[in-house]
């Protein structure tokens, strides 16, 4: 079961530094779409004019979505 958040982005570029900063994937900010995957957690990416959509897709079964969420939200609220 996979689950999604919309976020609010001005500037991907901007984001995308974010999430390396935090120790997060790579994200290619010209792409408007991506996967990556990190300590057993994929998730999934699209990026539309002033928002992104995280999609958590797979994770290990012992992790809570809401601990994933919480590091998402830390990163990109």
């Amino acid at each position: 079961m996979s689950q999604a958040r919309t976020y609010s982005i001005a500037d991907p570029a901007a984001i995308a530094a974010k999430v390396k900063a935090a120790g997060g994937p790579a994200l290619d900010p010209t792409q408007a779409e991506g996967r990556a995957s990190a300590d057993g957690v994929t998730i999934g990416w699209s990026m539309r004019p002033g928002q992104i959509v995280v999609t958590i897709i797979n994770k290990p079964w012992v992790v809570p979505y809401s601990a994933v969420w919480s590091h998402v939200d830390a990163v990109l609220g």
